[in-house]
């Protein structure tokens, strides 16, 4: 017998089929899904070691100074170390009341008050203050010594600090603004706040 070969799937058809049976089945079956393959997600990126070591070092090192800075700032001005020596002003000296001389007759009309404390670009404490002439008299070239005494809560009485100043005049009950040098031994975080703090002074020009 006679066959014929179908061009389309190649199977040999009998000669009695005009169409080729093979490929009217492939026709009326319904075409099978093919399964959907998921594509693979990107591989992650991955920094360098080097670099997450980097970053480590500086947040380790940040977290360092934050908690250093948080202990400074709470920690009360003027608190010292267990231990440590009570630091003295540069040059101390005597009130005429706690030498048993006589006061200054000027000394009762005068006070400095207004006490501010800072640093400048040398970390060199500075202190702001007012000098207020209570008198009706106009003063001429008043000088005068200072030293800073801490008053505690308990009314404990401490020198932490001098400084002196000048007035050219001080007219009657005129106050006047200055500025000096604080001559100490501790830092401007280190002293008490101006509640806590008294000048007590001597008067060193004019004569008496």
């Amino acid at each position: 017998m006679f066959t014929w070969i179908c061009p389309q799937c190649g199977h040999e058809v009998p000669p009695s089929e005009p169409e080729c049976p093979f490929c009217q089945r492939a026709e009326q079956s319904p075409a099978q899904p093919q399964a959907v393959i998921p594509a693979a997600p990107p591989p992650r990126r991955r920094l360098p070691s080097w670099l997450l070591t980097l970053l480590f070092a500086i947040g380790f090192a940040a977290l360092g100074l934050a908690g250093y800075w948080g202990y400074r700032s709470l920690r009360p001005q003027g608190a010292q170390a267990p231990g440590a020596a009570t630091p003295k002003p540069a040059v101390a000296f005597e009130s005429p009341e706690a030498a048993g001389a006589r006061p200054h007759p000027l000394a009762r009309h005068i006070e400095i008050t207004g006490l501010r404390l800072s640093e400048d670009a040398r970390q060199r404490a500075t202190i702001q203050f007012l000098v207020v002439n209570h008198s009706g008299a106009d003063i001429s070239g008043l000088e005068a010594e200072v030293q800073l005494i801490a008053v505690s809560p308990k009314g404990e009485r401490q020198p932490v600090g001098r400084f002196s100043f000048k007035a050219p005049r001080l007219g009657p009950y005129e106050s006047r603004e200055f500025k000096a040098p604080l001559a100490t031994q501790l830092r401007v975080y280190e002293l008490p706040d101006w509640q806590f703090l008294r000048a007590e002074f001597r008067i060193t020009s004019p004569a008496p």
